[in-house]
């Protein structure tokens, strides 16, 4: 009974044994593969980081567009000012309408889209600070030195670097908007503020002339 007893613990030995080795295998083989898996890993990570930096590329390219596109779009509404037409005669008016009215349409037809997550109340910032740019568009046309005072104040409120007070409103309002509106509103108000200047001088000239 006792020879039984030893025959059977050892047998259970050798399967303890068996069992021990086969499992220190497979952990072998599995350290065997991780290394392959980790470097396909990183050839992923390789490939999406490099087609982040093609997405922000473009992202940059379309809003350059969108900028030169409001450019444009403020000169044409400029062009139609009291103060640019008023030395010309009604007919030449009436033509210089045609012309704008022609290019306004081929420049709405010309679609950019950029979509900027935003939250309700950064919607509803944007929307106002949107809605005070455009009636400083329309100051532009009727009083360019108010304008140029309006403008400067805006620009103020988005930190550039000018020597003039802030318009508290419009700060709030811009605020409340996202990194990437505020910097747009910038640069937008920046490029409203030369053609100011432009418009503001080409007045001067016209009046030293009379």
């Amino acid at each position: 009974m006792a020879g039984k007893g030893e025959n059977g613990a050892k047998m259970e030995l050798e399967e303890e044994v068996i069992v021990t080795t086969t499992a220190i295998t497979d952990t072998s083989t599995n350290n065997k593969e991780c290394p392959s898996s980790q470097s396909q890993l990183d050839s992923v990570k390789e490939l999406l980081d490099e087609v982040e930096e093609q997405i922000e590329a473009v992202r940059n390219q379309a809003e350059q567009l969108v900028e030169e596109k409001e450019d444009i779009q403020t000169t044409l509404d400029m062009l139609t000012s009291q103060d640019q037409l008023q030395h010309l005669n009604e007919v030449d008016r009436e033509e210089v309408k045609v012309m704008v009215d022609r290019l306004n349409s081929r420049l709405s037809a010309l679609q950019v889209n950029i979509n900027t997550a935003r939250s309700t109340s950064q919607q509803e910032s944007l929307h106002s600070v949107n809605k005070a740019i455009d009636t400083l568009i329309f100051q532009i046309q009727t009083d360019t030195v108010k304008a140029q005072l309006m403008c400067s104040q805006y620009l103020s409120a988005t930190g550039a670097d000018i020597n003039h007070p802030a318009d508290i409103k419009f700060e709030q309002h811009l605020l409340g908007c996202t990194a990437e509106d505020q910097k747009c509103v910038k640069k937008r108000l920046l490029g409203l503020l030369d053609h100011i200047k432009v418009l503001a001088s080409d007045n001067i000239q016209e009046e030293t002339a009379d």
